[in-house]
């Protein structure tokens, strides 16, 4: 499912215990706080009682799903239906989060990430929908954040205060008269980040083209050349319109009371407000008599390689979210369809030699979107794509799906839904019964999957599938045909555009207004950089440090063994599903190796084996198992850099009694995977560089922290070497050369393989319950006797870092800026206190300095126990001034002055990070990481207790720390050519990061 919600903050699944027996006292139509029960029943998919009302004088709706679990939810919803693409919904989910009535601080919002215990805290805009949730296992801390969420909705600053608009939206910026005036604002740079990505800007000109009247035609987080036509009148109101309690869905998940809650939110909120006459309606878009065909074009830079850079999408609106049993069957032909291994679309598109990878998404909202689209390929593709697109649907209509492929989504599926591997289960609820709420007044809907799950399957016998496919792809003409490709030198024009925009700006201003401009833009400065009041502060209720617990959460292994194979076992119950890792120790490779490791984690379970082809091997998985992934990891031991144990982990899960079969396919991937296949291999390799070029592309923030980490770090060189740059250009370059060289390919891939996957060179770890472990171990002894017993040593690595400096040259509109070192390497130790000393540079310092002042989305760093240190921008309009902020932290440290509230409010923001609510697995993966980094319940109870005795004296001490991390001068910025061109000088060498 593809559905974008954009978040208020960098920061999922449905697995509940026995319910809260609330329900049992409350009746329909009765009045209970100002609500009226309106339904209530047992939902067994939740496991829970569940309960419905509306609020008798607002017009409010509230869900409570009274699950037995301490983490509790609260969410409260809107619809909203933008009419432009000024990201109205988008700046507003930012804005009413900057100060209310009861919390005149600021930023409220910024209040709360320095120091609650929340378990989550974002704010999220749908393409109909703009939503807050909050969540907290500490009842008290639950019920404050609640008061803060009401408030900054219903109460918001943002009627008063201006300036709120201008700094998270947009505003004209002009530091003298003299100067260029700027756009500059929050939402205005993050929208310029996230319009960066090709699929993003795909995905918006397609629903421009298939709903041209209704609100899924614009961007509700908005689109960055339109953003600044939003007015201050039409923000206002858009508020008084759409955030009103009658458009407002209040869902409360967990074990809190619920007359406490519904007491709360009637006397301090709903009880103010009448019931309003205005219902928020989004009509239906009238289908079209044909398919239309459209091409568009995205920016690169100048002088780019435009072969093979083109997107083709064919998109199809499909009937309505809320029919269940249509949405759930096209969950389903999505994978039967497209993203199985051997589906019929994926292949008939290889042979035809269109693209080098295709994906399929079904979008759930008031009218469905099916979208099948395919990368890296040309624009004189587009006729062909969909002629073989149709052929191949044409044929399963006539052939039928194979079902055993559809059983095997369907068993998957159904595995997903029943386990509910995730601890934010209110998230997903939130996220499960809103369509269904909004578009039928059916909160229940989207949770009871039992009756759309037993009508899918009736797939395994009937033709349903395929008469879906006639009747909603081939004889749909409510379809568009569309090709992004790209454009060199197009995002020169759009800038030479925003520039004559403002210059014609600027020559409108008289004198006295352009004198004025200057003044406002220093005023807007200076208010962003004010403190808070300590009597604004005081407002925002906190906890005490009473309320955190002392004591760290430490999950006990059990080393044991089973057939000379050591095995970690986290005895914890776990419904009867065992969750399986096998850690393979990467030191036995070759140096020349690294990158083959990760490859491989690439190719296993998708080439052919022994006993089954590869599109057979999908099924085995699907049917028998939970899933089955691979991956590599670098711990590091002791918390010493130079103490690397680089793992590659086979992770895998499936009920007790497929224990057996789970490992013998696990035995058959890895011991009897066909390397030779060079037709399938090419195949796949042509595939995973398009995906690894997709992710450079689209994460400049992962790709420049991870290349400055290996400026300094052996295990950033590993990681560089394996998941970075040099990794896409080493990838690039073998599928480029693939025809010269596949015979040395293919003998290094078995090579690896056989290296590693040796009885003698694996670690088995296992989370389940002492009943379950006999059958895990049954399964193990079997695999391990299939591995080979040769003896096995360790290779020598030798990485040798060097600061590079580097400027990473990009398409992307923003920059994203790094700086860092490791504070061991300079003779310092780590102790807890750095992790409140992190949190006070995150959520204040660069907050205040990168994001409020500087417009990016985000500031922060990181302070590792490793001894790592990095500052890094997202979504950053800037680049000197971002270095120059970070060059200006131990002055903020050197003046560091907070009370003994202040310093309560950090440390509570520190350790709520740290005690987040776990899954099962979750804790066994927890457990079995520290058993690798050889971390100790002594150093995390030393950890706790230090950050707990945190000063602001303690953080004031820690300047020279900083200081002497940032005086290494080591930096790395991935960026816009023209940002870098324009700063070239302070680097060692710049390079485009994709030809």
């Amino acid at each position: 499912m593809k559905r974008l919600f954009i978040p208020l903050i960098l920061t999922l699944l449905l697995g509940i215990g026995a319910c809260v027996q609330q329900g049992s006292k409350y009746q329909v139509d009765q009045i209970y706080n100002g609500f009226k029960l309106v339904e209530k029943r047992f939902v067994k998919e939740v496991n829970a009682e569940c309960l419905y009302f509306i609020h008798e004088k607002s017009g409010a709706r509230l869900f409570k799903v009274a699950a037995d679990d301490p983490n509790k939810l609260f969410n409260i919803a809107f619809k909203t239906a933008p009419e432009h693409d000024y990201g109205t919904p988008h700046i507003m989910e930012h804005s009413v989060l900057n100060g209310s009535k009861n919390f005149p601080v600021k930023s409220p919002f910024d209040v709360l990430t320095k120091g609650s215990l929340n378990t989550f805290l974002n704010a999220m805009t749908g393409s109909d929908i703009t939503t807050y949730p909050v969540a907290s296992m500490n009842d008290k801390d639950y019920f404050n954040l609640m008061h803060v969420y009401l408030d900054a909705v219903f109460n918001t600053r943002i009627y008063d205060d201006p300036r709120i608009l201008q700094q998270e939206g947009w505003h004209h910026e002009l530091d003298d008269v003299n100067g260029d005036v700027v756009y500059k604002g929050v939402v205005y740079n993050e929208m310029k980040g996230s319009f960066s990505s090709p699929t993003r800007e795909l995905d918006y000109q397609a629903n421009k083209i298939l709903f041209p009247d209704n609100t899924y035609g614009v961007s509700s987080g908005g689109y960055p050349t339109e953003i600044p036509k939003l007015t201050y009148e039409y923000f206002i109101n858009f508020h008084k319109k759409f955030y009103h309690p009658s458009n407002s869905y209040i869902l409360l998940y967990g074990d809190a009371d619920l007359d406490k809650e519904m007491a709360f939110i009637n006397e301090n909120y709903l009880i103010n407000y009448d019931q309003s006459d205005k219902k928020v309606e989004i009509p239906l878009q009238k289908p079209f008599d044909a398919m239309k065909v459209a091409e568009k074009t995205y920016p690169v830079p100048v002088g780019s390689d435009t072969k093979d850079k083109s997107y083709i999408s064919m998109n199809f609106v499909i009937g309505q979210s809320t029919d269940v049993d249509l949405c759930m069957a096209f969950q389903v032909i999505t994978e039967a369809l497209v993203s199985h291994e051997s589906a019929p679309v994926r292949l008939a598109l290889q042979e035809a030699g269109i693209g080098k990878d295709v994906s399929c998404y079904f979008s759930e909202s008031k009218q469905n979107i099916l979208e099948i689209q395919v990368k890296n390929a040309n624009p004189e593709d587009q006729g062909r794509f969909k002629e073989v697109v149709f052929d191949a649907i044409e044929k399963v209509i006539a052939e039928g799906f194979d079902k055993e492929t559809v059983e095997g989504i369907i068993n998957r599926m159904e595995f997903r839904m029943r386990e509910g591997d995730t601890p934010q289960k209110g998230i997903m609820i939130a996220f499960s019964n809103y369509q269904g709420w909004f578009f039928a007044n059916d909160p229940f809907l989207g949770l009871e999957y039992e009756a759309p799950l037993a009508k899918v399957k009736e797939a395994l016998n009937t033709n349903m599938l395929e008469e879906l496919c006639q009747k909603h792809i081939l004889d749909n003409p409510h379809a568009l045909l569309i090709t992004l490709k790209p454009e060199p030198g197009l995002q020169d024009k759009i800038d030479a555009q925003v520039n004559e925009e403002l210059k014609a700006y600027k020559a409108s201003l008289s004198k006295e207004e352009k004198e004025k401009l200057v003044e406002d833009t220093k005023a807007l400065i200076a208010y962003q950089k004010e403190e808070d009041s300590p009597e604004d502060l005081a407002t925002i209720p906190m906890l005490t440090l009473a309320d955190i617990s002392p004591e760290v959460e430490w999950y006990p292994i059990e080393e044991k063994v089973a057939n000379e194979v050591p095995v970690l076992h986290f005895n914890e119950f776990s419904s009867n599903i065992l969750y399986s890792r096998l850690y393979f120790d990467l030191s036995v490779l070759p140096q020349e190796l690294i990158p083959y490791a990760q490859l491989q984690t690439a190719l296993l379970g998708k080439l052919n084996t022994e006993n089954f082809t590869y599109g057979e091997l999908d099924n085995q998985l699907n049917i028998h198992t939970g899933g089955f992934w691979t991956g590599l990891s670098a711990y590091i031991e002791d918390n010493d850099i130079h103490k690397m144990a680089p793992k590659l982990s086979v992770t895998s899960k499936a009920t007790e009694a497929k224990a057996e079969k789970m490992f013998e396919l696990i035995s058959e991937i890895l011991t009897t995977t066909k390397y030779d296949d060079e037709e399938r291999l090419k195949s796949l390799l042509t595939r995973h560089q398009a995906r690894t070029e997709s992710f450079i592309k689209n994460n400049g923030i992962n790709v420049a922290l991870t290349r400055l980490s290996s400026y300094y770090s052996p295990a950033g060189m590993f990681n560089e070497e394996t998941n970075g740059l040099d990794y896409y250009q080493f990838i690039t370059a073998l599928t480029d050369n693939f025809d010269d060289n596949k015979a040395e390919v293919i003998a290094k891939l078995q090579q690896t393989a056989e290296l590693l996957f040796n009885r003698h060179n694996v670690t088995a770890a296992i989370t389940c319950s002492e009943d379950n472990y006999p059958a895990y171990t049954a399964g193990l002894n079997t695999f391990t006797a299939h591995l080979s017993d040769e003896a096995v040593s360790k290779a020598t690595w030798s990485f040798e870092p060097q600061p590079k400096n580097e400027g990473l040259m990009s398409s992307s509109k923003v920059q994203y800026v790094v700086q860092g070192y490791n504070f061991k390497e300079l003779g310092y130790d780590y102790n807890g206190k750095m992790r409140v000393l992190n949190q006070i540079l995150s959520r204040d310092y660069l907050q205040t300095q990168i994001r409020v002042v500087g417009g990016a989305y985000g500031g922060f760093s990181g302070f590792s126990s490793t001894g790592n240190v990095y500052f890094a921008s997202y979504r950053d309009p800037n680049l000197a001034e971002t270095l120059e902020n970070y060059d200006g932290t131990p002055d903020f440290l050197n003046t560091f002055n907070a009370d003994s509230t202040e310093m309560t409010r950090f440390i509570i923001g520190t350790i709520s990070r740290l005690d987040g609510p776990m899954t099962v697995s979750q804790k066994g993966n927890t457990a079995f990481s520290r058993y690798f980094r050889k971390t100790t319940l002594e150093e995390l109870q030393a950890e706790r207790a230090a950050i707990l005795a945190t000063t602001s004296e303690d953080i004031k001490n820690m300047n020279k720390m900083v200081e002497d991390v940032l005086n290494k001068d080591i930096y790395c910025v991935y960026g816009s050519n023209a940002k870098i061109e324009e700063n070239k000088d302070i680097f060692n060498s710049i390079m485009q990061v994709v030809q």
